[in-house]
C-alpha cells in the first residue's frame, strides 16, 4: 500500500508542475485531437473530487464514531484519492477551455481557482500525513479547501448556465420592463434570455456571440452578424434555428429547452421588419404581423399569467405524450396546470377519430383550436362531451349552425369562434344563453351588420366581433387558396377560392405572374392532367390586390404495380419505406420527421419503379421534394432516369442537373419535372437523386453535406 501511495504521490505533484506549466505558456499551448477528447470528460469527472470532499467533511464532522487508527487510513486513503481525482478535473478543465468560446474573465477565474484547488487537496494530502488532524495548519487548510471548492463550482456554473445560475430561481421570474420601451426589449429579447443568453453571454460567449448587449449582439459572433434585415430565411440566426435537431450548429443544442413555433414566428418577422432595436410596438401599423404576435406573446412573455385554479387532477406526462401527433398538439395550458389546450394542423389529414380520442382527458380539457378542420355539425356531438371547454375554435370550418346546440351544454365557454363558416343569426340562439360566454367571433359569416346590431342589444354582455380588422385603412387582401390540398385524384377538379366575398381570382399556368385586370379571371373549378404550378392573386375594389400565391397543383399519375428502394434513406427520416413515393399523401415542409417523407445526405436516392405487364406511355416525371435552405435541405445536383422490361437490362435514358440554387429561399415544396425525349412504354424505371455533396460558398454552411428530401413521385 506504500509503495502505491508513493506512486500516486509522485503522479500527483507531476501534475502541479504540468498545471503550472500550461498556464504559464497557455498561449503557445496546441492540442492534438486526442486531448481534446480527455478534456470532454472534464464535466463527468468533477463530480469526483466534489463528492470526495464532502465525504471528508462528513468524517471530520464524525471522527470520534471511528476508532483512531481506522479514521486515520480512511482519511488518508480519502485525501489521497480526492488528490488524484482533482488534478485529473484540473488538467482536463484546461484542456476543454482551449476548445470552447468562454468570457476571458469568467474563464480565467475557473482556471486559476481549479488549479489552486488541486494544489491545496495535493497539499492537503501532505500535511494530514505529517500532522493529523490536531494542528491549526491543517483545520486551515481543510477549511479552505472546501471553501475554495463553492467558488471553482460557481465559475464553473456560470460558464455552463450563465450568471447567477444558482441564486436565479430566488429572484422574481417577473421583470419590470419600462411601458414605453421598444418592441425588441419587450417582446424580442425575452425570448433570447430564456432560451439562447445562458451559451451567449459575457461569460461564456459561445462563437464569439453575446446577446446580453445590444451593441455585441448587433457585432454578432465569430462568423460574423447573426441576420440580414428583412430577410429572415437568409439569416444565420434562424438558420441555425431550422437546422435538424441532431446537427452539431442547430441552435439552441439539443438537449437544451427549444424555441416554440410562436417563438421562431416572432423572431423572424422582427428580421423580416428589420431588426429594429428601437421601434416600439406602438409604431407598428394596426393589422401588422409582428404587431399581431407580439402583442399574442407579451401577457406570457412580460407579465404574469393569471392562472386559474381548476380542481381536476392532472393527466400523466405519458397520456400527454401519446396524445400527440404530427397532427395534434396537447399541451398544459400553463406550466404545472392540470388544464389542456389541443391544437390541430392539416386539414387533409384530419380525422374523426382524432377528435374522439381527446376523450381520454375531457376533463381537463378548456381550449380547443379546431380552425380549418373538416368539422361538421354532426361531429359537434363529440366537441359537447369536453364539459370543461373554456374555448373553442371553429373558424373556417364546414359547420352550417344546426350542430350549435350541441355545445349549448357547455356551460364554462367563454370564447367561440365561428368566422369564415355558414352560421346565420337564427343558429347562434342556441349558444347565446351560455352562462359566461363573453366573447363571440362571426366575421365573414351569414350574420348582417344589422343581425349583429340586434344581438348586441340583447346580449349586452357578449362582445361580438364581425370584422377581421379594426380601422378603416386601405388593406392588403389575404391570398387566395388551393382547397385540393395534397394531391388531386384523377377526375377531379382544381378548386381556388377567398374567404372573402365579391373577391376576384386571376391565375396563370405557364409561370408567370398574374395581374389584376389581363390575367386569366378565375370562374369555375379546372380540370388538370398533370403537376401544373398556379399563380395566383385576389383583388376587390377597395383594397389592395393579395400577394402572389405560387403553389405546384400536384395530380395523381400512373401509378407503378410495386416500387423499391434501391439505396436506404438516413435512419432519422425513414417515412414509410418505398411506398412514401406512391402513396398519393403529401409532406409538409414544417415537418419533415413526418413519415410522408424521406431524408437523404450520405446516400443518393435510388427508387426503381415496375407498371407489370402492361405498362403506360410516359412522357414526364415529376418528383416532389422539399426545400428548406437554412436547414441545408437543397435540390439534387443531378437526376437520372434509368429504363428497360427488366430490372437487369436497364439503360440510361435522361441526365438532367436542376438548376443551382443562388440564395436564400423560403422552405417550400418544389417539382423536379424530368421531360422524356418521347413517350415510352417502358415495364421498369430506376431513378436516382444525386443529394448536394458541398454547400456552395454563399451558404453558412459552406462545405457541409446537404440533405435531399422527397415525398412522391409521378409519371404522366
Amino acid at each position: 500500500m506504500q509503495k502505491i501511495k508513493s506512486v500516486l504521490l509522485s503522479i500527483i505533484f507531476f501534475l502541479q508542475v504540468l498545471l503550472i506549466f500550461l498556464l504559464v505558456f497557455e498561449s503557445r499551448v496546441e492540442l492534438p485531437a486526442w486531448l481534446q477528447v480527455a478534456g470532454r470528460l472534464h464535466p463527468a469527472l468533477l463530480h469526483l473530487p466534489i463528492g470526495l470532499l464532502a465525504f471528508f467533511s462528513i468524517l471530520l464532522l464524525a471522527q470520534n464514531e471511528f476508532k483512531k487508527r481506522a479514521f486515520k487510513k480512511i482519511t488518508a486513503l480519502t485525501l489521497l484519492v480526492t488528490s488524484f481525482t482533482a488534478s485529473f478535473t484540473a488538467l482536463f478543465g484546461f484542456f476543454l477551455s482551449r476548445q470552447g468560446d468562454y468570457g476571458s474573465d469568467a474563464l480565467t477565474q475557473h482556471k486559476i481557482s481549479g488549479t489552486v484547488l488541486s494544489l491545496l487537496c495535493y497539499v492537503l494530502v501532505l500535511a494530514f500525513d505529517r500532522y493529523g488532524n490536531k494542528r491549526v495548519l491543517f483545520s486551515g487548510l481543510a477549511i479552505a479547501t472546501i471553501g475554495l471548492v463553492v467558488f471553482v463550482g460557481h465559475t464553473g456554473g456560470t460558464l455552463t448556465h450563465g450568471e447567477n445560475y444558482v441564486l436565479a430561481p430566488l429572484e422574481s421570474s417577473i421583470k419590470e420592463i419600462p411601458l414605453d420601451a421598444s418592441l425588441y426589449r419587450k417582446a424580442v429579447y425575452p425570448i433570447l434570455e430564456k432560451k439562447c443568453v445562458s451559451c451567449h453571454n459575457e461569460a461564456k460567449a459561445k462563437g464569439k456571440l453575446v446577446m446580453t448587449s445590444i451593441p455585441k449582439f448587433q457585432k454578432g459572433g465569430k462568423e460574423g452578424v447573426e441576420w440580414i434585415a428583412g430577410k429572415p430565411d437568409e439569416s444565420r440566426l434562424i438558420e441555425y434555428i431550422h437546422l435538424p435537431l441532431e446537427d452539431d450548429d442547430h441552435m439552441p443544442p439539443d438537449g437544451k429547452p427549444q424555441l416554440t413555433k410562436q417563438e421562431i414566428n416572432l423572431l423572424e418577422q422582427w428580421i423580416k421588419a428589420g431588426a429594429d432595436f428601437d421601434k416600439k410596438l406602438t409604431d407598428l401599423p394596426e393589422g401588422d404581423t409582428l404587431k399581431v404576435i407580439a402583442n399574442a406573446m407579451l401577457a406570457s412573455l412580460i407579465r404574469p399569467i393569471e392562472e386559474k385554479q381548476y380542481d381536476f387532477s392532472a393527466v400523466s406526462d405519458e397520456k400527454i405524450e401519446e396524445l400527440n401527433t404530427p397532427f395534434r398538439t396537447v399541451f398544459p395550458l400553463y406550466q404545472n396546470s392540470p388544464a389542456l389546450q389541443a391544437d390541430f394542423y392539416v386539414k387533409k389529414s384530419f380525422q374523426l377519430k382524432a377528435l374522439e380520442e381527446l376523450k381520454e382527458v375531457q376533463e381537463q380539457l378548456v381550449v380547443l383550436n379546431l380552425s380549418k378542420m373538416p368539422i361538421t355539425d354532426i361531429d359537434l356531438a363529440v366537441v359537447g362531451t369536453f364539459k370543461n371547454l373554456e374555448k373553442l375554435n371553429l373558424n373556417f370550418t364546414e359547420i352550417k349552425g344546426a350542430g350549435l346546440s350541441s355545445i349549448a351544454s357547455l356551460k364554462n365557454l367563454t370564447s367561440l369562434s365561428l368566422a369564415g363558416t355558414e352560421v346565420r343569426m337564427e343558429d347562434l340562439n342556441a349558444v347565446m344563453g351560455l352562462p359566461v360566454l363573453s366573447e363571440l367571433f362571426i366575421w365573414n359569416t351569414k350574420v348582417t351588420e344589422e343581425e349583429r346590431q340586434i344581438l348586441t342589444k340583447e346580449y349586452p354582455k357578449i362582445v361580438i366581433i364581425t370584422s377581421q380588422f379594426i380601422d378603416d385603412k386601405v388593406l392588403r387582401l389575404t391570398k387566395p387558396v388551393l382547397v385540393n390540398e395534397g394531391i388531386v385524384r384523377k377526375g377531379d377538379k382544381v378548386i381556388l377560392k377567398h374567404t372573402m366575398p365579391g373577391v376576384t381570382i386571376r391565375y396563370t399556368l405557364d409561370g408567370s405572374k398574374p395581374d389584376s385586370t389581363s390575367s386569366t379571371m378565375y370562374q369555375a373549378a379546372m380540370k388538370l392532367n398533370s403537376m401544373v404550378k398556379i399563380n395566383a392573386i385576389a383583388c376587390k375594389q377597395g383594397w389592395y390586390c393579395s400577394d402572389l400565391l405560387e403553389i405546384n397543383c400536384f395530380v395523381e399519375g400512373h401509378k407503378p404495380e410495386s416500387s423499391i428502394l434501391l439505396a436506404p434513406p438516413d435512419k432519422q427520416y425513414p417515412g414509410d419505406g418505398a411506398k412514401t413515393l406512391t402513396d398519393n399523401r403529401k409532406g409538409y415542409t414544417d415537418n419533415f420527421r413526418e413519415p410522408s417523407w424521406l431524408g437523404f445526405r450520405d446516400n443518393s436516392f435510388v427508387a426503381e419503379f415496375n407498371f407489370g405487364s402492361a405498362p403506360p406511355s410516359i412522357d414526364k416525371i415529376v418528383i416532389s421534394n422539399g426545400e428548406n435552405i437554412g436547414g441545408y435541405i437543397f435540390p439534387p445536383t443531378e437526376m437520372e432516369v434509368w429504363a428497360g422490361q427488366n430490372s437487369t437490362q436497364l439503360k440510361r435514358i435522361k441526365t438532367w442537373k436542376p438548376e443551382l440554387i443562388k440564395d436564400y429561399r423560403s422552405q417550400r415544396i418544389e417539382a423536379l419535372e424530368i421531360i422524356l425525349d418521347s413517350k415510352v412504354n417502358y415495364t421498369v424505371y430506376k431513378i436516382v437523386a444525386k443529394p448536394i455533396s458541398k454547400l456552395p460558398a454563399w451558404h453558412s454552411g459552406k462545405g457541409k453535406k446537404g440533405w435531399f428530401f422527397v415525398d412522391e413521385v409521378f409519371f404522366y
